[in-house]
């Protein structure tokens, strides 16, 4: 039997996220694999945290490239950002708690780049508040997906909200005309 090693670390992701605490043995059963093969396919936790936060930044950096960020019109490139970010904001969660790791946060900055460029073309625009740093914005940003994701994972929000609710929240906070 073949397994797929993204689908463990997601299904991983999905456990840490909600008990960051959980042994390799509950991560294993939340997987759907053995204790043995999870250790086949990563050699202990800090693997398994350096692999998640791996995944994250390159499911982070696909993502962006599909939602093109660069492109149009500053809000409708964040909600593209926000519909493409929805299905790894687990990762970004953990990606967020694991910025210890020096190489993992030096590689997750060039995500935050393109989401900040994001917020000052849009301020350039006029359609994001200038009050408000560019990179505080990035920061609410993760805060309010992460916080949404999260939220969904324990039963509080719809999962088929979360996008729509981190969207309608954080334009209603740095959008220019919605204050």
């Amino acid at each position: 039997m073949t397994i797929d090693r993204d689908a463990v670390l997601m299904a991983a992701a999905g456990l840490l996220v909600r008990n960051a605490g959980a042994s390799m043995a509950e991560v294993a059963r939340a997987a759907g694999i053995s204790r043995a093969s999870l250790h086949r396919l990563v050699d202990g936790r800090g693997a398994l945290v350096r692999e998640l936060a791996e995944l994250s930044l390159r499911r982070g950096k696909a993502a962006l490239e599909v939602a093109e960020p660069a492109r149009g019109d500053a809000r409708e490139a964040l909600k593209r950002v926000i519909v493409e970010l929805v299905p790894v904001a687990d990762l970004f969660n953990l990606l967020y708690r694991e910025q210890s790791i020096d190489e993992v946060y030096a590689q997750g900055a060039e995500l935050d780049q393109v989401i900040t460029e994001l917020f000052q073309r849009g301020q350039r625009e006029g359609v994001f508040r200038v009050d408000l740093s560019a990179m505080w914005m990035t920061e609410a940003f993760y805060s309010l997906l992460g916080g949404a994701a999260q939220a969904a994972q324990q039963g509080r929000l719809a999962s088929r909200d979360v996008g729509l609710v981190t969207e309608q929240t954080l334009l209603a906070g740095v959008g220019e005309n919605e204050r």
